[in-house]
């Protein structure tokens, strides 16, 4: 199984705080409340982030750029990640790459999330493609990103006004991927859970299950790539599809393959059968979504018609 462990690689997503590389050595100060007119930090917070559109996409010198710096915040009862948002004056990406968070439905109240006082996004710049990527997208100066960051060397990096891509926002928005059954209930869902076995611990599930009948046709929820099909373990008899942005779809506990490695395959198309093989309770279908081994939430998906 060596050509998937890239794959398979285990990230468990409870606030991972990827900006911490950054800020490790800074008290992080906190917002007592998301009115501007009463809460002089968040006036300055929103008066930075305009201050960081204008020298990034005006191209002013770097020396007016802001300081990056953070803040956290509690969410009270009424708020909410898109309260949050608006009092804030930062976007989706922003928010989204600065938590590590898979979707706006995590945040609740009493739930901490932490701003910045600029738009952009956090990337793991480990293996240099995260940068190249973010600048294929936006033509940033990479004089804003060395300033924010004080170098561009590090493992992870907050690029001013950088953007994730689009696969990324939708899926975080909940519309990336299909439901990958014409039939089925989900049983389980994305998330820390009790054992299925009986087990008393506690573990991280990757993914969803839908329970359905056993021969159940499975469908691709995303154009992609077979590059692999087999027997792997607690998946049972496994397909993963390869999609743009190095993202790859898991299909877990079949019964059979209607496709072939290298094989290309459209939303929608047939590419096995659901079974009960493997780690299972009872005949479902196990899907998860995963980047660079790092496991996102499918989020709410779309029945095909």
């Amino acid at each position: 199984m060596k050509s998937i462990k890239k794959y398979m690689a285990p990230i468990f997503l409870s606030l991972p705080l990827l900006w911490a590389g950054l800020s490790a050595k800074e008290d992080i100060p906190e917002l007592t409340s998301l009115n501007p007119n009463t809460n002089s930090e968040l006036k300055a917070l929103r008066e930075d982030v305009k201050k960081t559109l204008a020298s990034v996409k005006g191209g002013l010198a770097v020396d007016k750029m802001p300081k990056l710096r953070f803040y956290k915040y509690r969410l009270q009862s009424g708020d909410s990640f898109w309260k949050v948002l608006t009092a804030t004056s930062l976007d989706i990406d922003t928010l989204m790459t600065v938590n590590g968070i898979s979707s706006p439905g995590i945040i609740k109240p009493g739930a901490t999330i932490y701003v910045s006082n600029m738009r952009g996004v956090i990337i793991n710049n480990e293996s240099g493609t995260g940068l190249r990527e973010v600048l294929l997208r936006k033509k940033i100066n990479p004089e804003y990103i060395r300033a924010v960051n004080g170098s561009l060397d590090k493992k992870y990096l907050f690029v001013p006004c950088g953007e994730i891509s689009g696969i990324q926002r939708s899926l975080f928005l909940g519309t990336g991927f299909m439901f990958p059954l014409y039939n089925g209930k989900q049983t389980s869902g994305f998330g820390r859970r009790n054992d299925p076995f009986g087990g008393r611990r506690n573990e991280f599930h990757s993914g969803i299950d839908i329970a359905c009948p056993i021969g159940s046709r499975v469908l691709a929820s995303r154009d992609g790539t077979v590059i692999f099909t087999g027997n792997n373990g607690g998946y049972g008899k496994l397909v993963i599809l390869s999609h743009e942005h190095g993202y790859c779809s898991f299909y877990g506990h079949l019964s059979g393959y209607k496709v072939k490695p290298g094989q290309k395959v459209s939303r929608g198309d047939v590419i096995g059968m659901s079974g009960n093989t493997g780690r299972t309770t009872g005949p479902h279908l196990h899907f998860e979504v995963k980047k660079e081994g790092r496991s996102f939430d499918p989020g709410l998906l779309a029945k095909p018609l």
